[in-house]
């Protein structure tokens, strides 16, 4: 029991300054009853979201209990289901009784030094699901720096194993093939990577072998941290790679301008600011990508003094016309409409045959509107309108028309709100067209105002006018409706029998359960072509958890039988994802979980390895340079964009920064949910503060941003109603 008494030692010191029980008012030879407060204390830690303290708490108080009780063993399970990284004390714990579950939490809190306790039990092939663990005590020794041993767990390791886990296999096999020379496993592991034509693997293959290359002086690596960069912008290995890259960058133009769409698309907007500000003869086109970057982040000031810089220093160059334009815009965002505007007439003068000429009456129009002066803004409207009708921004002209004469009191308004829905049924401002022309009749003491809303939400029930329409009338507002009967007896009633799951979904939820999320999913994917279709298995991701899965079996059963549908289809569709993290982080920043969730659902669908084509990546979406800015902020060190596929990091960062935008706001949840999707600066251009939340909405001119309020939206008036 030395390293038990070792543990009560060290809990005494952690626990006499923290508050709440002294532990060293305990009397010494009363184990259990330590071991009990220890516990609670743990479980107080887990609350306020300190997961490392509340496991290193919970692995004492294990520690204090006889080797081999029922109570010992469960105290260590919920120490490693707390801990968040590393934790030598729970991994010891879980060696004791090393059960299938056990070796990979075991192996996750204790790294290599768990990998080798626990070789004899892998390599022999003695534990269920061997294969997965072999891989897992394979990849902490590579992390560890100890490639020849990991070599004989991953040699252990069968290559047939699917998806995520296959490649993660093949990695892992070639990085042990570089840090111990064998070239014979090298050109055989890279003549497969190519036969996959998967660009993630390739870029990950040619990363670690340029990263081997320049650590070892060897020719060409900069070329594979290039190559790597241009096949996955996204990569969460490109941190590491610009920090290697950085001065060859600087000292070659060329090559930076190669890869600034690269970093641009990857999110990675810092490292192309510091590429256009550090370089003594900077690229012009990685220039004015850097400039747009802090656009794109809300800071005009910087945006508009580059892009001003870069009109200077290439006037005639191929981004001049999009320099002046955004340069423009800019500057309004900061309030200078009188030089913005002057800015958009000389853009106009120089580039009359510019690609984007067609939209300088609209930009003007927005611009003057957004200052608040629509009397003059509705010009450039009708103009857009008569010589553009064609152009992508003419329903966006035209919707602003009828704007411009609601504000500026016009009494046309509904009747060109009425306009506006026979000429662009399918648009996406046709339901707010609907909203305005119903409450502008009704305004106006015409009974037609009212038929107008009743249609909308009859026709639309579920959308932001909608709901609009339902305050307006004093209509209840929309909510799901469920039953209690049980899912898998409605499946049964409509013919949609669930199936018994067949091995490779068991084998998903054990990995689920063993913390291998990432490694499950292709397994599920299997086990639903396998049985039929997702929706039979919907049962069984119900009661274990798979929230990536479980949505989409819900959304192929929705709609069997009408609108009213069980309460668990409903669960299954809106689940309550990476719970005890986002219930944390929503204690720490003050939201209410089911915001997060319903933000989630539609950023990720609740998988944590997913990204987008702008390089948001992750639960949240996070792109790289917001979260650099988040860590800043709140004084949050190493680290480092390659972090952000991790669900802890993401839900924190994405969670802290939704709370800034929220306050940001005011509080308003339609400007947060626009600030969150396409910048706090663009909320603040569509009236943010200083309209009502039904104009705000009608305001958004980004189609995708303008979808997305509503969808969470309506995924937040979901998760409320189910999830009381």
């Amino acid at each position: 029991m030395r390293f038990a008494a070792a543990a009560l030692a060290a809990l005494v010191c952690f626990s006499a300054g923290c508050g709440g029980v002294r532990l060293d008012e305990t009397p010494p030879d009363n184990p259990a009853l330590v071991s009990a407060r220890l516990a609670a204390r743990g479980d107080s830690l887990a609350a306020l979201g300190l997961y490392r303290r509340a496991a290193d708490s919970m692995a004492c108080a294990a520690s204090l209990l006889p080797i081999g009780s029922p109570e010992r063993d469960a105290l260590a399970r919920r120490a490693a289901l707390l801990a968040p990284g590393p934790c030598p004390a729970a991994a010891r714990l879980l060696l004791e009784n090393p059960d299938s579950i056990a070796v990979f939490h075991a192996i996750r809190l204790g790294g290599a030094e768990a990998a080798e306790e626990l070789s004899v039990l892998i390599l022999a092939r003695a534990t269920p699901h061997w294969d997965y663990a072999s891989l897992a005590a394979g990849e902490a020794l590579v992390e560890a720096g100890d490639p020849a041993r990991a070599a004989i767990f991953l040699a252990n390791c069968p290559d047939s194993l699917p998806g995520a886990a296959g490649r993660d296999h093949l990695v892992l096999s070639y990085r042990c093939a570089l840090g111990t020379g064998n070239m014979g496993s090298q050109e055989r592991l890279w003549r497969r990577a190519e036969s996959l034509d998967d660009p993630e693997l390739m870029s990950l293959m040619l990363h670690y072998r340029g990263m081997f290359r320049r650590d070892r002086g060897l020719p060409q690596w900069c070329r594979d941290l290039v190559s790597s960069l241009s096949l996955w912008p996204a990569g969460d290995v490109h941190a590491r790679g610009y920090a290697a890259l950085r001065d060859t960058l600087l000292a070659d133009p060329s090559l930076a301008s190669a890869v600034a769409a690269d970093y641009y698309a990857g999110g990675m907007w810092n490292q192309l600011y510091d590429l256009a500000l550090s370089s003594p003869a900077p690229p012009p086109d990685l220039y004015y990508m850097a400039a747009r970057t802090r656009d794109r982040l809300g800071m005009y000031r910087e945006a508009a003094d580059m892009l001003g810089e870069y009109l200077a220093r290439w006037p005639s160059g191929a981004d001049a016309p999009d320099a002046a334009i955004n340069r423009a815009r800019s500057l309004g965002a900061l309030g200078m409409t009188r030089e913005a505007r002057e800015l958009l007439e000389y853009y106009g003068r120089t580039w009359p045959s510019h690609v984007r000429i067609s939209n300088l009456p609209w930009y003007i129009g927005s611009l003057l509107a957004e200052s608040g002066d629509w009397e003059g803004a509705l010009p450039y409207f009708r103009e857009t309108l008569s010589r553009y009708s064609g152009n992508t921004t003419a329903d966006d002209a035209h919707f602003h028309i009828c704007l411009g004469l609601m504000k500026t009191g016009d009494p046309s308004a509904p009747v060109e709100f009425a306009r506006f829905v026979a000429r662009w049924p399918e648009s996406v401002y046709s339901p707010p067209a609907r909203y305005w022309n119903g409450r502008l009749l009704m305004e106006a003491g015409d009974p037609e105002g009212e038929r107008v809303l009743l249609s909308l939400i009859s026709d639309k029930p579920e959308s932001l006018p909608a709901a609009f329409a339902r305050e307006y009338l004093g209509l209840p507002p929309w909510e799901p409706a469920y039953t209690t009967e049980p899912l898998e007896q409605w499946m049964r009633r409509n013919g949609r029998a669930p199936a018994d799951p067949p091995e490779s979904a068991v084998t998903g939820a054990f990995l689920v359960e063993a913390g291998r999320r990432e490694w499950a999913l292709d397994l599920f994917k299997s086990a639903e072509t396998q049985v039929g279709g997702a929706f039979r298995l919907g049962p069984f991701y119900a009661d274990h958890g798979i929230w990536e899965r479980g949505p989409w079996a819900a959304y192929t059963m929705w709609r069997l039988e009408g609108t009213v549908r069980p309460l668990e289809l409903w669960r299954l569709r809106y689940p309550r994802a990476w719970e005890p993290q986002v219930r944390s982080a929503c204690e720490r920043y003050g939201l209410d979980p089911r915001f997060i969730w319903s933000i989630m659902k539609q950023e990720s669908g609740f998988s944590h390895r997913i990204y987008s084509s702008a390089g948001a990546r992750g639960l949240l979406q996070m792109i790289p340079s917001t979260s650099e800015y988040v860590a800043q902020r709140m004084g949050w060190e190493g680290f480092t964009p390659d972090d952000l596929y991790l669900p802890a990091v993401s839900i924190e960062y994405g969670t802290a920064c939704i709370a800034d935008y929220r306050s940001e706001m005011g509080g308003r949840q339609y400007e947060t949910l626009a600030a969150y999707n396409g910048g706090p600066h663009n909320a603040v251009r569509w009236g943010a503060g200083s309209v009502s939340p039904e104009e705000f909405y009608s305001r958004i001119t980004y189609n995708e941003t303008k979808k997305y309020v509503e969808i969470v939206s309506h995924n937040f008036a979901v998760y409320r109603a189910i999830w009381p």
